[in-house]
């Protein structure tokens, strides 16, 4: 009933946070033997020694000279170029990469990362069905057509057969040129 008056309740509230106060005060105020015995025993003991410090080095600075140097920015030296020119030249121009084509999703990851695990077709088209090994891909299975790219060296797809993918690869060669190599993905056993 005089919960009902809104004073009451205010005052009923304000009685109870004061009692909980008082009650969690009285519990931290427990004995603290213990705790006095064990800052007793840490202040009895003697200090201890400070470490020096340490010696501190005059710092002595380096005078940089690039004047005798070439600069980043400058142009190749004629006779440079033209070397640079012929091993370039020398380049079989129809072998290289396009590097105009957007890359495909398993282009990300190398040809040691996947295996062949089967083939799927139809009468009009035949796919092939390649699991990543490795990678955040893992176990994950794609289906892959003649002409689309897979691994890190500019693959493609030539032939999909019952036991292998054949795929076209572009490397670098020590000239700087691109060289052409064909891989087999077997059938996984």
């Amino acid at each position: 009933m005089l919960l009902k008056n809104p004073r009451s309740r205010s005052f009923f509230l304000r009685c109870a946070i004061v009692a909980l106060g008082v009650a969690g005060l009285s519990a931290c105020g427990g004995n603290t033997n213990d705790l006095r015995a064990w800052v007793d025993t840490i202040k009895a003991k003697p200090p201890g020694r400070i470490k020096p410090m340490p010696e501190v080095k005059e710092y002595k600075p380096h005078d940089y000279q690039s004047a005798h140097l070439k600069s980043p920015f400058s142009e190749l030296e004629p006779e440079l170029e033209s070397q640079l020119q012929a091993l370039v030249d020398g380049c079989d121009e129809s072998i290289r990469p396009d590097t105009s084509r957007r890359k495909e999703d398993l282009e990300r990851y190398s040809l040691d990362s996947m295996e062949m695990v089967g083939i799927v077709n139809n009468n009009q088209k035949q796919w092939g069905l390649v699991r990543m090994t490795a990678g955040p891909a893992k176990d994950n299975v794609f289906h892959v057509t003649v002409g689309n790219y897979l691994g890190i060296n500019h693959g493609q797809i030539m032939k999909i057969e019952e036991q292998q993918i054949e795929i076209t690869t572009l490397v670098p060669d020590s000239k700087g040129c691109w060289e052409q190599r064909t891989v087999y993905m077997a059938l996984a056993q």
